[in-house]
């Protein structure tokens, strides 16, 4: 460098000019011109400026055409690098400090499908690799809330977070947000699913949630909600139930607007009233699933597999002529495959929009966003029927204590398929009766015990019904 400086300066350069390779950086070349000396980086392919020989050390310029190399090989353009680093240089930089300005590690940022099979896991990650597992095993109607309530958990900040560095306080939070819009329960679900979540990351996925060094799972004690569920003791009464029925036939249109609800909803209100059956398995009965009874006149057998069914076995019960008629009457589709077809093309009502709809009938406000509610425009038009609260589960019970009151507790259980319990000092003979009711009752739907209870069961809701409604017109 210093024979270069003094052959430009006393004009001694031969010819065009002459270039000395370093032999220490392959392509770093020092280029000596009758006017200037000049730091290059020569390529197969391009030669790149590095800087005036003058500005740059042997060590800068070394370090500039190692990053020129490693750009190109990469297919980048290192022009605006070098430049910011010559600058850095001519400002008093040291060669570390041009280097961090110009030439900052790039940190290659995963995808969202290579993260979640190599880690780390980030919060959001967790919880739909832990779906995915989880979901499948899952009746629909619980995968449905499973993953509504694990959901919540990455509404906010927490979905970017590495499961690694998830704390106590993180998962507090969670749990403090979603009880503070008004939801406890809501609440202590999302805990009980975030636990699972984080369970089954620690003994399956450890490495690739980060929590391979997680020696026992914190969370299990110390994250829970200090709330309990009230047990339901609703018990309408007959009446009750039948004035409901005339009250939600003369008001499907309710609120701002003059739309009805589907004929399916009224049609499964009637339908629930009917059977005791829970709302659930219910609302998404198939027609395929509807059978004549062949030796009864009228009568239809509806069913529903194991699948939809809280206890997992296959149900039946028989339905007497005047309760098809009478949900036939509402007018649901007739060619749609499910019994209570809603308004959207292929989809069955819900419990949701049932209950939804006796709140709307009861005038309660609607809960919003953002903590806001909706009133609604009517009154409580059961409650000045004189019919207290009551939820679709709430008929269940009226089923089967009017039943046992008829001496029909046996076909009322069948009915609503589950097992009366048993309590302290009942005879023998009864003890044994209901052992031969249930092992008669796995092994087949028992369906002339339960018709007996469903026409007793079904001629009290009527003629309910037809009091309500003559009370109203007169």
């Amino acid at each position: 460098m210093k024979r270069a400086a003094a052959m430009v300066a006393a004009g001694k350069v031969p010819g065009r000019g002459i270039d000395h390779a370093d032999v220490g950086c392959p392509g770093l070349i020092l280029r000596t011109t009758p006017l200037a000396v000049t730091w290059l980086y020569k390529s197969r392919t391009s030669t790149l400026r590095l800087g005036a020989g003058d500005e740059l050390t042997p060590a800068a310029a070394r370090e500039a055409a190692t990053r020129a190399r490693l750009a190109l090989r990469d297919g980048a353009d290192p022009r605006q690098d070098l430049r910011v680093f010559g600058h850095a240089l001519r400002s008093g930089a040291s060669v570390a400090e041009a280097v961090d300005a110009a030439f900052p590690e790039e940190i290659a940022v995963p995808s969202d499908e290579e993260r979640r099979r190599r880690g780390p896991w980030q919060w959001r990650d967790l919880v739909e690799e832990h779906l995915a597992a989880k979901l499948p095993k899952l009746r629909p109607r619980w995968a449905a809330q499973y993953e509504r309530h694990l959901r919540r958990s990455a509404d906010g900040p927490l979905a970017h977070r590495l499961v690694s560095l998830v704390t106590l306080d993180d998962l507090v939070g969670v749990r403090d947000r979603i009880a503070r819009a008004g939801a406890p329960s809501a609440a202590a679900d999302t805990v009980e699913a975030v636990k699972g979540a984080m369970d089954w990351a620690w003994q399956h996925h450890a490495p690739r949630a980060g929590l391979q060094r997680v020696e026992f799972p914190w969370w299990r004690d110390r994250l829970s909600m200090d709330w309990a569920s009230t047990p339901r003791t609703h018990t309408p009464r007959v009446d009750e139930l039948a004035r409901t029925l005339v009250i939600a036939e003369r008001h499907k249109a309710l609120g701002s607007t003059a739309k009805e609800v589907a004929p399916g909803m009224v049609a499964a209100l009637w339908a629930l009233v009917l059977t005791g059956q829970r709302a659930g398995a219910l609302t998404g009965t198939l027609r395929a699933d509807v059978v004549p009874w062949e030796g009864r006149p009228g009568w239809q057998i509806w069913t529903w597999p194991g699948a939809a069914m809280k206890g997992g076995r296959p149900h039946g019960i028989p339905v007497p002529p005047e309760a098809v008629a009478a949900v036939a009457r509402q007018g649901a589709d007739p060619t749609s495959r499910f019994l209570f077809p809603s308004r959207v093309p292929g989809k069955a009502v819900t419990p949701v929009g049932l209950t939804q709809w006796l709140d709307r009938l009861r005038g309660k406000e609607k809960a919003g966003k953002g903590g806001r509610s909706t009133l609604r425009p009517e009154a409580d038009l059961l409650g000045a029927a004189g019919i207290r609260p009551w939820t679709p589960h709430d008929v269940r019970r009226t089923l089967g204590t009017y039943l046992d009151l008829e001496r029909l507790g046996g076909a009322g259980s069948a009915i609503l398929a589950h097992k009366p319990a048993a309590s302290r000092g009942e005879q023998a003979e009864r003890e044994l009766a209901e052992a031969i009711t249930l092992r008669h009752y796995v092994h087949s739907q028992r369906l002339d015990l339960k018709a007996e209870g469903m026409e007793a069961w079904t001629k009290a809701v009527l003629d309910a019904y037809e009091a309500a409604a003559l009370s109203v017109r007169t």
